[in-house]
């Protein structure tokens, strides 16, 4: 990275704290889209080469993006200065992205496994791995608003999957430890992003992330057996379409608010993701929505708020 496109960049993404605020919510309003676009790429491929396609598609997208801002500077004429990266840098950028496809791999694996709701509440156990991960790296402590913030969203999140929960069909301890470490690798991932903005832009965090993750998820494909890519026009939409929203869009604005939130808010509010599944999925493939469903929303909505406010609080 150059010390002038890292200028640029940093210029693109100074904005005032209300966008960022804005930037988090919408963020996870695409994150949540990807249930869908998975289900709509069901007919051509597998979860895991669905996940593929994203992080190489993503891959392109901030490719394109890097070269884009180099020809600007160098049509300018403006010097451009290396700055080299160090060794722990490398390590957690290459550790985020190999992180990031493992959690993805083990959740989409999982759901073959054991049942959607076991494997949905596992991995929504990320902020309690998060806060562990915080408190023992960094000595990093939380008042007892934001514990009880946080218990109150996981119970909600495991409210809203109570129904399926009940029914125990489709488990196996296989299932549930890999939905378990899931978590565990997207806290891993989250910290390491966390650190890495302290001094890099969200467009470079992309890049390394998707790049390394298509590298870690081609040989999982290929011992998969599952076909690469989609093989008419409709599937290389639904893939694209689940690459800018999900990936470039959704992770990239989460990315940028871990400015100024920190990972373990960020990890909290990773629980409106089945809230808003859920929201979409009534809207798009018409699927009811239980009585304990709309229980659990409203839990997991006022535990973020005690848990968001109480840091809140604290930085302030």
């Amino acid at each position: 990275m150059t010390n002038q496109l890292k200028l640029s960049e940093q210029q693109l993404f100074t904005t005032p704290a209300w966008i960022v605020n804005t930037a988090l919510l919408s963020g996870l309003i695409a994150i949540s889209f990807g249930a869908i676009f998975i289900r709509w790429s069901e007919d051509e491929l597998s979860p895991i080469a669905t996940v593929f396609n994203r992080f190489w598609l993503g891959s392109f997208f901030f490719g394109l993006w890097h070269c884009g801002l180099a020809i600007r500077h160098w049509w300018s004429g403006k010097p451009v200065q290396q700055q080299p990266y160090t060794q722990k840098e490398i390590l957690l950028l290459l550790g985020a992205g190999t992180f990031f496809a493992f959690s993805l791999v083990l959740v989409a694996w999982s759901l073959t496994q054991t049942s959607v709701a076991i494997s949905t509440v596992l991995h929504n156990l990320a902020p309690i791995f998060t806060s562990l991960g915080v408190w023992l790296l960094f000595s990093v402590g939380f008042n007892s608003q934001f514990l009880i913030g946080m218990i109150v969203a996981i119970g909600g999140a495991i409210a809203i999957e109570l129904d399926s929960l009940l029914l125990g069909a489709n488990t196996s301890i296989l299932g549930d430890v890999a939905a378990t470490v899931s978590a565990v690798f997207l806290a891993a991932y989250l910290l390491c992003v966390e650190q890495l903005r302290t001094k890099f832009t969200p467009m470079t965090i992309q890049l390394w992330i998707c790049a390394c993750a298509t590298v870690v998820m081609f040989p999982i494909v290929v011992l998969s057996g599952d076909k690469f890519f989609p093989s008419t026009v409709g599937g290389w939409l639904v893939v694209i379409s689940f690459s800018v929203v999900c990936q470039v869009l959704g992770h990239g604005l989460l990315i940028y608010s871990l400015k100024r939130f920190s990972s373990v808010v960020i990890s909290l509010f990773h629980l409106l993701e089945p809230v808003l599944s859920g929201i979409f999925a009534l809207a798009i493939f018409a699927e009811k929505l239980s009585f304990s469903d709309w229980i659990g929303f409203a839990f997991v909505l006022i535990g973020l708020y005690l848990a968001v406010s109480s840091q809140m609080d604290v930085n302030s």
